[in-house]
């Protein structure tokens, strides 16, 4: 067990909307404290250990430290004191960086103002940094005024990317799943020491990666009817961490080549209809994926599914074989789609 050093610090994660427990249940394991629901997709948490340790956090989309400055309004953090002290965070934050020639953007109600335009130019300038486009940089901070609106916050991500921009991800193609909902979709947890798992309309295999990278032991399937998919896959695959050899399959979700009654967890990013597929799709596709689903999964399996046709999909389920265990609504994209978790019913609808 790590020591606990005698000071902790203050930081706060961004996370999909909707998987905070799931974000919470790492920070857990990580051995954050105080940790505390702010508002939808962020958590407030101390941690008394190196911050970089955040930075392998996988159900964050970002980590930010927070450094609360006592000023009535943004434009005093213009004055010497304040400024100097504004810039000696930044200085820390970039200084383990191997990144050249970061770029700074800063995110605030209002972050084209004149007084945050101001703001801007002079840490740009005495950083010797130039301005991102958008606000969006690799030095990237955010101005939020507290509950108690008595100052003004400064957080400071962690990182010169997203956390959600994984390392692993060499190939990205339209539509691809936000690697921390592939996360939080792969946190069912198995108590046996082996499963058998199945990802139906894998794509270019995030959900694959994830779960590979929490469960060495498992044995991974993976099944798309594109063959530029499953390159994509096998790329990716092969760049992760992971020592797993996955069978990927070229074939049709709703008529695979498996073995009946063979596979322990069941995946799927089912397609929208938006960048993949399409609804008329999908009035085939859902249904016949569920009769496979139920064909080749055990008495015991697990099916987890993302979908935003939550209606075409909650009518399918009811004609099924499979009942639901949990639906959780969340945001992604400006989209709300869901994340379903299903279990195997004990006795046969299908014909």
């Amino acid at each position: 067990m790590r020591k606990r050093a005698s000071r902790s610090n203050e930081y706060e994660v961004e996370c999909i909307p909707g998987l905070e427990a799931f974000a919470m249940d790492e920070l857990n394991s990580y051995d954050a404290h105080s940790i505390e629901n702010l508002r939808p997709g962020f958590l407030r948490f101390r941690f008394a250990d190196d911050s970089r340790l955040l930075l392998s956090l996988r159900s964050a989309i970002a980590v930010y430290g927070v450094q609360r400055f006592e000023v009535p309004r943004p434009k005093a953090l213009l004055g010497h004191q304040h400024l100097t002290r504004l810039i000696d965070i930044l200085r820390a934050a970039v200084r383990d960086w191997t990144l050249q020639n970061p770029r700074l953007g800063i995110g605030a109600a209002g972050a084209n103002t004149q007084v945050i335009t101001r703001l801007k130019e002079e840490l740009a300038k005495l950083l010797d940094v130039e301005l991102a486009v958008e606000n969006k940089g690799e030095l990237y901070l955010r101005l939020v005024r507290p509950i108690d609106r008595s100052a003004w916050e400064v957080l400071v991500r962690l990182g010169p990317r997203p956390l959600s921009k994984r390392d692993w991800r060499v190939i990205n193609v339209p539509g691809a799943l936000n690697a921390t909902v592939a996360y939080a979709m792969t946190q069912i947890r198995s108590q046996d020491a082996q499963d058998r798992v199945l990802n139906l309309c894998c794509g270019s295999g995030t959900i694959l990666v994830e779960h590979a990278l929490g469960r060495s032991s498992d044995q991974l399937l993976a099944i798309d009817n594109s063959a530029k998919m499953l390159s994509a896959a096998k790329h990716n695959l092969c760049a992760s961490d992971t020592k797993h050899q996955v069978n990927l399959l070229n074939a049709d979700a709703g008529h695979t080549p498996l073995r009946s009654r063979a596979i322990d967890r069941i995946y799927a990013d089912l397609p929208f209809g938006g960048h993949v597929g399409s609804h008329a799709d999908n009035l085939r596709l859902y249904p016949a994926l569920l009769r496979e689903a139920y064909r080749v999964s055990k008495p015991d399996a697990v099916m987890v599914l993302l979908t935003h046709e939550v209606k075409l999909l909650r009518y399918c389920i009811a004609q099924s074989n499979w009942r639901t265990i949990s639906e959780t609504k969340i945001t992604l994209s400006g989209l709300h789609p869901r994340l379903f978790v299903l279990k195997r019913k004990s006795t046969t609808i299908y014909k």
